[in-house]
């Protein structure tokens, strides 16, 4: 079980099983990877980078003018993440997050679900429905909804989101 709350100080707490809270460990290596190789996982790369001009001149330009920072700032918001995680004891089953951390936190966890929705090849809304069996057991599901669940703990202790998922479809 997970839970997230805010301290009087503004920082946030993620608390639950210790093996949980561990595969956020792996997060800043995955995608530091794609970041440093876009060729190695070029759809991943996409989500990462969208594109954002139709004309392949312009866009090339925009990559010419931009490329290194956007990188850049990719990577800034990993190495916050990475800070966040580093400070806190893995085997604790708590993650504290400084108010000012928060934000990149957050993005770091949407970059990843990203990069795994399109691994599995999510393309639209409902696609859990479309699964097969052994589809549902791949272990990027899996992770996909773990971090999905962090991401809504964490806006709803905010106390400026309430969002009630109704995953059973009821």
């Amino acid at each position: 079980m997970l839970t997230a709350y805010r301290e009087d100080d503004g920082s946030y707490f993620l608390v639950g099983h210790p093996i949980l809270l561990k595969i956020l460990w792996t997060i800043p290596d995955t995608l530091r990877s794609i970041i440093a190789d876009p060729i190695s996982n070029a759809a991943a790369t996409l989500r990462l980078f969208p594109i954002a001009y139709t004309d392949p001149v312009a866009q090339a330009e925009h990559t010419r003018l931009l490329g290194d920072d956007l990188k850049n700032s990719q990577l800034g918001k990993v190495a916050i993440f990475e800070e966040v995680i580093a400070s806190c004891n893995p085997d604790s089953g708590e993650i504290q997050i400084p108010e000012a951390r928060f934000d990149p936190f957050l993005a770091v966890l949407t970059d990843l679900r990203l990069v795994l929705a399109e691994d599995i090849g999510i393309e639209s809304d409902g696609w859990e429905e479309l699964l097969d069996d052994d589809a549902a057991e791949d272990p990027k599901v899996h992770l996909l909804n773990l971090l999905a669940a962090i991401q809504q703990l964490l806006l709803e202790a905010t106390g400026m989101v309430d969002v009630d998922l109704n995953l059973d479809g009821h």
